[in-house]
């Protein structure tokens, strides 16, 4: 079967002569001969090759390129562009921050909440039992105003409105399934014009104030992976057709349910574990990875 490894450097800087020939040695000496190469861009590049033992090679790929200033990409050719549904986790990769801790900032606790947040996203805490501890140090904050002052506080990442509008042009079902809030995860949903949006509800108590709880089931990385199969499910999609992208622990499972996923700067736990990494400065590079070039991607984003 012919596969392809996508380089894409993590500035904004073109390739050079020498990034390029170690990454064609690394190629050669340890996957297979090049049969032919693509530029997508001055900073993407296309190598197809012929590998036997996929899972093998990428984990091969991923320990040569992790410590790198660039992504290496290995997938098959034949299912690159066959993608029909992407699920996007929400805080650090649909946005910059963690809502968690911009509602901790109210009660000047954030700090506090962004220890558990890390070690939780790093796999080192069970998520359920993280959250929990999370929500309850938020006991006492006024929720009137709350959701309507954090949407114009949220910043969306780099490259995501464009990717999202090449992605429904494309046919592609679009979701967020977080680990974070439903107001800001609805924002989002209209915002950047997806199809679907899951989180978690935060309690509040007679008097609008949070009341240190989670209302109904929580949305963890089981939750997500199941949330991905039904919505898959849905619209008769192949889970195989189907990429999570995310940055933390919680996110390893739909990326594992559906049929890639990608890591998007995300803890150093995940980066080992997802299928693919991507540490550049735009989600819009996700486009590289499907193979689309630069002139491809100018007439999707328009």
């Amino acid at each position: 079967m012919s596969h392809v490894i996508t380089a894409i450097s993590h500035d904004d800087a073109q390739f050079d002569a020498s990034a390029m020939a170690k990454i064609e040695k690394f190629i050669t000496e340890n996957l297979s001969q090049i049969s032919s190469t693509k530029q997508l861009s001055p900073r993407a590049y296309d190598y197809t090759i012929t590998v036997d033992d996929l899972e093998a090679a990428q984990q091969a790929v991923k320990d040569y390129s992790i410590s790198k200033a660039f992504d290496l990409v290995l997938q098959p050719v034949s299912t690159r562009q066959t993608k029909k549904l992407f699920i996007f986790d929400m805080d650090s990769t649909l946005i910059y921050q963690e809502v968690i801790e911009l509602i901790a900032s109210y009660a000047d606790i954030e700090d506090k909440v962004a220890d558990i947040t890390t070690r939780a996203m790093n796999g080192e805490l069970d998520f359920n039992q993280s959250l929990a501890e999370r929500v309850l140090l938020l006991k006492g904050i006024d929720a009137t105003s709350i959701w309507e002052e954090l949407k114009v506080k949220i910043q969306v990442t780099n490259g995501v409105p464009e990717l999202c509008r090449a992605l429904k042009k494309l046919g592609i079902i679009l979701g967020v399934c977080s680990g974070g809030f439903i107001p800001l995860a609805e924002f989002l949903k209209g915002k950047l014009g997806l199809d679907y949006a899951f989180a978690n509800t935060l309690g509040v108590d007679e008097s609008n104030h949070l009341n240190g709880t989670t209302i109904g089931p929580i949305v963890n990385g089981e939750k997500k992976a199941e949330l991905l199969l039904e919505i898959a499910e849905m619209h008769n999609i192949d889970p195989k057709d189907a990429v999570a992208v995310g940055d933390g622990a919680n996110d390893l499972k739909m990326m594992a349910t559906g049929g890639f996923g990608i890591a998007w700067n995300a803890k150093p736990k995940v980066q080992k574990l997802a299928p693919a990494c991507l540490n550049t400065k735009s989600l819009l590079d996700v486009l590289y990875i499907m193979g689309y070039t630069d002139a491809e991607i100018k007439q999707l984003i328009e």
